[in-house]
């Protein structure tokens, strides 16, 4: 009977699958279930992207997106966010031109150096010169043909196109007050997505300021609530590549964070799956029967790794520069410090003086006291007046042991801290010397 009862027990509970949905992967067929039915959505840095790509990438990317368009949607946090980083993107393409020219230049400078290492023959070095002045020319055009997009609405037009009557509507004010409100709890337990974005300060008066550190929470509750609209599944595509959205384990992405796909269900009761942008052609490619090219799946991953490498260059500099900033405060606190304790050094000396004269004079004036009054003799003696007189030297005494005993313990106090502090300092100009590096 107890094993029958534990039995109904067991099946009135819920599958494990239904429970934990985020650590489970769907079947092949519903998995095509999910191309063939879901919203496609886009994050702000898909869109930015297609500045980072080869013209060919770029136009295939387009393409595919055309081909979802009926389902594809943007929210309106997104498109913002495009709109806004859009020209800093094209401004970080062309500093990408220059740099590499300056590099090439640089190149060529050293090899025409006939006096140092490393030697080239003239013959190689006026072939040379010739690639290298054709590739800084075909560089400087490439570069001219990038610029025209400050201007030009080539890529946003067809962005426009693709989705448009498919941008998501504003929030109200009063719903981003609300969803700031909640997003400060939510990043305080780490609840994703956006919790990696809470050392961005949210304490500017600019409303729009306040906004931006939860920039990630707005996009994913605009994601849920037209997911409950449709009543659709959402397929998220997004090369944000933060652990606020990504399970990783070793390093390696293992899929969307758990929690994410348990809150989309309980949310608006539907599948939700996010991939990256190589990963989504694939699947494209594999669900949806589009031509996809390696090469152009590559390109994207190279673009990803090379982002990868310049924000940890971008990190690495700020920390590099958090350090030295980090090593003169320690330097001038540890300066202070020094001289605090020389002060007290001066001070102790001083009042071990003044503490030294003053045993003294109790001592002298205790010893003749008992010595008129053991001797005797016609002096007549004013005892309250030498009482009165050890008494101020007495109390003296003590308010100067007490001022030492202050300054001594104060002393120490500061030498323990001059220690810790020349540790630290010692431990900073280790770690920018040995230039240990961030992870992403």
């Amino acid at each position: 009977m107890v094993l029958k009862d534990e039995a109904l027990l067991f099946n009135d509970g819920d599958c494990m699958k239904d429970l934990f949905p985020g650590h489970f992967k769907e079947s092949e067929s519903s998995l095509r279930e999910v191309w063939n039915t879901s919203l496609f959505v886009f994050d702000a840095n898909i869109l930015l992207n297609l500045y980072r790509y080869s013209d060919a990438t770029r136009n295939e990317f387009l393409r595919i997106l055309e081909t979802i368009k009926d389902r594809a949607w943007l929210p309106h946090r997104a498109a913002e966010e495009y709109l806004n980083n859009r020209l800093s993107v094209i401004d970080q393409q062309e500093k990408s031109y220059d740099d590499t020219v300056k590099s090439i230049e640089l190149l060529k400078r050293d090899l025409e150096n006939a006096r140092q290492h490393p030697f080239v023959s003239k013959d190689i070095m006026e072939r040379m010169s010739s690639v290298f002045e054709e590739l800084c020319n075909e560089l400087k055009n490439n570069k001219s043909v990038h610029t025209t997009r400050i201007s030009s609405e080539e890529i946003k037009d067809s962005i426009a196109g693709i989705f448009e009557n498919s941008v998501g509507f504003p929030y109200e004010k009063e719903r981003l007050e609300q969803l700031i409100s909640e997003g400060e709890e939510r990043y305080k337990q780490k609840v994703p997505p956006g919790f990696k974005d809470g050392s961005k300060s949210g304490s500017s008066e600019v409303f729009s300021d306040q906004c931006r550190k939860y920039g990630d929470l707005i996009v994913w509750t605009q994601v849920i609530d037209k997911a409950t609209e449709l009543e659709k599944g959402v397929v998220l595509v997004t090369d944000d590549k933060k652990e606020d959205w990504w399970e990783k384990f070793k390093g390696k992405t293992v899929g969307p964070r758990p929690e994410l796909v348990k809150e989309f269900k309980d949310r608006a009761s539907q599948t939700f799956h996010m991939y990256q942008a190589d990963r989504f052609l694939e699947l494209a490619r594999e669900n949806l029967g589009e031509q996809v090219s390696e090469e152009i799946v590559e390109e994207i991953r190279e673009v990803r790794r090379r982002d990868k490498l310049a924000h940890l260059r971008i990190k690495e500099v700020e920390l590099n520069k958090h350090r030295k900033k980090q090593l003169n405060n320690l330097t001038e606190e540890l300066e202070k410090v020094r001289h605090q304790m020389a002060n007290y050094k001066n001070e102790m000396h001083m009042l071990q003086e003044q503490r030294h004269m003053l045993e003294s004079e109790k001592s002298s004036l205790k010893e003749y006291r008992n010595k008129l009054f053991h001797e005797g003799g016609d002096e007549y003696i004013d005892d309250n007046q030498l009482t009165d007189h050890y008494y101020h030297i007495s109390t003296n005494y003590d308010e100067v042991k007490s001022r030492l005993d202050v300054s001594q313990m104060r002393y120490q106090e500061l030498r323990q801290h001059m220690v810790v502090l020349e540790q630290e300092l010692s431990h900073s100009m280790k770690a920018i010397e040995h230039g240990v590096s961030v992870d992403l």
